[in-house]
């Protein structure tokens, strides 16, 4: 009994990596390089720390292991070359309506990934936002949310940039995000967690 329920665990594990990679990679670059034959995924990062847990989650879910560099600019880049990868998040950014078939624990991977890549936690007010130029992505967000009974707020569009912005508010929805989702990125997770410590 108990090799099933850890085999069970272990999938569902899986299944939450896969989502919060395709969420991560949101904030990374995927392209097939023909002088390389090479499939290859990059996020770049200041936050070292952050890709390791990406990068843990690359292992998990595809024991793939990805590398890791420092460039001249400061920054930290991932670096992975997988083709069952890159169909994985290629295939969602083409349909996200196809994680809305997912199970939970993908869902909940994802929207991780998504608000660990493209989030900010503000500062003095109890607020959450999440970042991006594809309207069917910040659709999709909203639509998750709501299926873990998390309000989201009104999209607002940068007319400038033309990026969307999707607005957590409130208290009772961060407790919430937090017990639900929270962030994998360390500094977001402290910053939420002294947001709510302090109101």
């Amino acid at each position: 009994m108990k090799t099933l329920i850890s085999i069970k665990n272990q999938e569902n594990l899986i299944e939450e990596k896969k989502g919060f990679i395709v969420g991560a990679c949101e904030d990374g670059t995927i392209y097939f390089s023909p002088k390389k034959n090479a499939y290859i995924l990059e996020v770049e990062q200041n936050n070292i720390q952050w890709l390791q847990t990406l990068q843990t989650a690359f292992f998990v879910a595809y024991n793939k292991k990805c590398r890791i560099d420092k460039k001249k600019s400061g920054y930290f880049r991932l670096s992975c070359y997988s083709k069952n990868i890159y169909n994985d998040i290629l295939n969602a950014r083409k349909d996200f309506s196809r994680v809305l078939r997912k199970s939970d624990d993908y869902k909940i991977g994802f929207l991780q990934g998504v608000f660990d890549a493209e989030g900010s936690v503000h500062n003095k007010r109890l607020s959450i936002r999440v970042y991006s130029k594809k309207k069917k992505l910040i659709s999709l967000i909203g639509i998750l949310l709501e299926e873990l009974g998390i309000k989201a707020g009104k999209v607002h569009t940068d007319k400038r940039t033309n990026v969307l912005m999707l607005p957590i508010y409130g208290k009772q929805n961060l407790k919430l995000f937090r017990q639900k989702i929270n962030f994998a990125h360390n500094k977001k997770e402290y910053r939420l967690k002294n947001l709510l410590q302090e109101s």
